[in-house]
């Protein structure tokens, strides 16, 4: 089988995204090689469809010496100066997807530019011609051996992840929320990284934040029968999984690529004006009263119960 080397370094979401072309690539006669930055190289280990290859962000010139040159097609999905250099340095002929760059920052300023825009479509465009690529959604496999370790030992639950990686991206009444999910008789385990433990640490609930690997992560929202969270790497893990998720957008808005597709979930947007107001959510809210994410936790539950059918996983 011939071989084709994906490249996407970071952030977890945009990792995730990327096996929308594993099913294509092989398809088409293509083993999958999935070149990132560690740890998202862990997300795959249970993928026997791709061998993901993590390096040293740190030491990124020494890493990309050991890639190996023999790839028949080479496909950047990340397009910035680090894939640049390595598309220097391995050489051959390279396909890319259209970021619309431009297009996505002029919707900062102007809602002409707004548009529907879908990252795992752009994805899947880089081999449009090898394959028909239509409503493809990224997959990621996990071991089920994996998932029924933590079922067994979590019975029935849902996850909520509070964290996002700026603050005008988090939600603020995911304590809230939880509480109203305990209240109806739900069992709640909240996942995130370190960082999200010390923004979650007295919340209700199993509290995992911090504590486990990427892929115990993944199993983790996989045995969920409801994943809620933020525009956030994590969001797309659930995606990945199929596992019905809730997305609450706060600085950041659909046009920009990374919205949920109506079978996967739901999607929580008050689209104001000034959204987004930044490409990935940085800096200060500039009316100062974060309105994006003023949505209140009931509603949000109300919501979730009306549009979603939740069963047992």
């Amino acid at each position: 089988m011939k071989k084709a080397l994906i490249v996407r370094f970071s952030s977890l979401g945009d990792v995730v995204l990327t096996s929308v072309l594993f099913e294509p690539l092989l398809s088409a006669g293509y083993k999958p090689y999935l070149l990132t930055f560690s740890p998202y190289d862990e997300l795959f280990v249970d993928d026997e469809r791709v061998v993901a290859i993590g390096i040293n962000k740190e030491n990124f010139f020494e890493e990309i010496k050991r890639i190996p040159r023999d790839f028949e097609l080479k496909i950047d999905l990340h397009k910035n100066l680090r894939s640049l250099i390595l598309r220097f340095f391995l050489r051959g002929k390279w396909r890319s997807y259209k970021k619309e760059s431009l297009r996505r920052r002029l919707a900062i300023y102007f809602k002409a530019f707004r548009k529907p825009y879908f990252v795992p479509e752009a994805y899947a465009g880089s081999v449009k011609d090898l394959i028909p690529v239509k409503n493809l959604r990224p997959f990621i496999k996990v071991s089920e051996k994996r998932v029924e370790s933590f079922k067994k030992e979590l019975g029935d639950y849902i996850v909520l992840a509070p964290g996002a990686r700026y603050k005008k991206k988090r939600y603020p009444y995911f304590k809230e929320l939880a509480e109203l999910f305990i209240e109806k008789g739900e069992k709640v385990v909240i996942v995130g990284d370190e960082r999200d433990y010390e923004l979650t640490k007295d919340f209700p609930g199993i509290n995992l934040c911090g504590r486990l690997r990427l892929i115990e992560v993944l199993s983790i929202i996989k045995g969920a029968k409801l994943f809620v969270g933020n525009d956030s790497g994590l969001l797309h893990c659930a995606r990945a999984v199929k596992t019905p998720a809730v997305q609450i957008y706060g600085a950041t808005h659909p046009t920009l690529g990374f919205s949920l597709y109506p079978d996967e979930g739901l999607v929580i947007f008050k689209n104001l004006d000034c959204q987004p107001c930044d490409l990935h959510g940085k800096g200060e809210c500039k009316r100062g009263d974060f309105a994006c994410l003023e949505i209140s936790p009931i509603t949000i539950f109300e919501r979730i119960y009306k549009n979603l059918e939740l069963q047992q996983k």
